[in-house]
């Protein structure tokens, strides 16, 4: 779209200034426009979408745009006349002279629209399409058409850039473009996961509100938040649909975006610090990893990435935007400083992750012994395989579940199940559930709770020639046998003998001699005694 002409000179001086572009025009006996220029104004936003006023942030809610815009999880279309301005996560304009001065991040303009970048006037006429990459630190600053042409002005010279062409800010030169990273296709339609699935060592999570704490398997990671790892310690965060991204030890990970998107998921990462390693199924939408020096863009593959430029693949491909869009494929590597990529080579931090994918692929078990069929307390050891994640209940008879405590045992990949101290009595069926990477083991056993001591009446002891007779009644809330123990004599000439009894009982043992003492008592299948008086 062309500007109205005007009747009288007009002078336009461009200033770069930090933060942005100033532009200043002096006319002599300039007529009033034909009509009124075009005004920004946000006609569709998801997720974190903030204005400027004043000198603060916050969350936009009108349409009017007058001042700044950012945006963190999500994204913003603005309107500009019939043109639009497709902000992307994490990234920051301001508004000049009703127009958009792009200052950092992703950026879709889609023609009739004009716009400010870094001192430079960019006009789109028709349906004209063009994308601005302007990545923190300045390691991606460009304008890359889509279609049609764009018409920049501005540092002293006026000239065109056409379809399949881009343009680096920074060194002036217009080259061939071809995308690999069409991310303003995807629709932003919901939020996804990223969930802490496996850890080791230490481990603490940052929260949106700057919170710390230590990290724990099942976290969902939100937008704003951050994990890191100290020494020795790595943890692995899983995406919606599959694939993982394990962050190896003293690094930090910070989630820009976590969004569906109608190609698959759309995550978009911050590694500030250390290593990152990423295994990426095939067919699981977009994924975009930023370091301070390189970001990556992949679509199904296993690769490494160091906050300070290193990138490694194993399998797949990766472009890299940072760096002109150059495609790494499976066996390559490249430094940001480095001009082409190397053959891969491995080092300890390669090989450590490659051992962990392994034991990450093991298949997921879960065991226990058998317990007793009648039990004071529930206390069971439970077996799994390493970085599974375990719940336990019980069921009664009359259908109500009662969570039982989890707790990690001495040796790894053992858990301890145990029931509250106040669990009534009765009969149970205990369940334990083991998930590991959208695995899932369930072990059961059904057991009764028996805390009380059994019940002994009319028990009597008589002599009769050889002979010595014990009879009486014995009961118990289990139901079960009892043990019913006899001590003839005291200290280390004392002789014992246990028999099963059940109900009303008649026990006939060898008589002792004359004055022998004698001493009854009664023990249940789960252990609970009783002292037998005898008349």
């Amino acid at each position: 779209m062309s500007r109205p002409a005007l009747t009288s000179p007009l002078i336009r001086v461009t200033l770069l200034v930090a933060g942005g572009v100033l532009v200043a025009a002096q006319a002599q006996s300039a007529p009033p426009l034909a009509a009124p220029a075009p005004r920004l104004s946000v006609q569709q936003a998801s997720g974190r979408v903030e204005v400027l006023s004043g000198t603060t942030w916050q969350a936009q809610s009108a349409p009017a745009l007058s001042t700044g815009l950012r945006t963190g999880t999500g994204r913003a279309t603005l309107a500009w006349g019939t043109g639009r301005v497709v902000v992307g996560s994490a990234s920051r304009l301001r508004v000049y002279s009703g127009e958009a001065d792009l200052q950092e991040g992703q950026f879709l303009l889609q023609g009739p629209v004009a716009a400010f970048v870094l001192g430079r006037h960019l006009m789109i006429e028709g349906a004209g399409r063009a994308r601005v990459d302007l990545t923190p630190g300045g390691s991606a600053q460009r304008l890359a058409v889509l279609k049609g042409a764009v018409r920049v002005s501005g540092v002293g010279r006026a000239f065109t850039v056409r379809e399949g062409q881009q343009l680096s800010f920074t060194g002036g030169q217009i080259t061939a473009f071809t995308e690999r990273d069409p991310w303003y296709d995807a629709q932003f339609v919901g939020v996804g996961d990223a969930r802490v699935e496996g850890l080791l060592g230490s481990v603490n999570l940052r929260r949106s509100d700057g919170t710390l704490r230590p990290a724990a398997r099942q976290d969902d990671l939100g937008p704003g938040e951050a994990l890191r790892t100290g020494a020795g310690a790595w943890a692995e965060i899983g995406f919606t649909g599959g694939g993982y991204l394990r962050l190896n030890e003293q690094s930090e990970l910070g989630v820009l975006a976590v969004e569906k998107t109608s190609r698959g998921r759309e995550v978009t990462l911050q590694l500030t610090r250390g290593v990152a390693w990423n295994v990426v199924e095939k067919g699981q939408g977009g994924y975009r990893l930023s370091t301070p020096v390189v970001s990556t863009s992949v679509r199904g593959t296993v690769f490494r990435v160091d906050a300070d430029g290193l990138v490694k693949v194993f399998e797949g491909q990766v472009a890299l935007p940072s760096s002109g869009d150059l495609a790494l494929s499976g066996g390559e590597q490249k430094r940001r400083d480095q001009g082409a990529p190397s053959a891969l080579q491995l080092d300890a931090t390669d090989r450590l992750n490659q051992a962990l994918d392994v034991q990450r692929a093991r298949p997921l078990t879960l065991s226990a012994a058998r317990p007793a069929r009648h039990l004071k307390a529930i206390d069971l050891t439970v077996t799994a395989t390493p970085q599974s994640t375990l719940s336990a209940s019980v069921l009664d008879r009359r259908g109500r579940v009662t969570a039982l405590g989890v707790t990690p045992g001495p040796a790894e990949g053992q858990f301890v199940v145990r029931g509250a101290p106040g669990l009534p009595e009765g009969e149970y069926l205990v369940r334990v559930r083991a998930s590991r990477y959208g695995a899932v083991r369930v072990w059961s056993a059904r057991v009764g709770l028996d805390r009380s001591p059994p019940q002994a009446s009319g028990v009597q002891a008589r002599t009769a020639g050889q002979l010595l007779e014990i009879s009486g009644q014995a009961s118990d809330n289990s139901g079960a046998a009892l043990t019913l123990t006899a001590t003839l004599g005291e200290g280390a000439q004392a002789r014992t003998v246990t028999r099963r009894v059940e109900g009303r009982f008649r026990v006939l043992l060898p008589a002792p001699p004359a004055g022998t003492p004698l001493h009854l008592s009664l023990r249940d299948a789960a252990g609970n005694a009783t002292d037998v008086p005898l008349p």
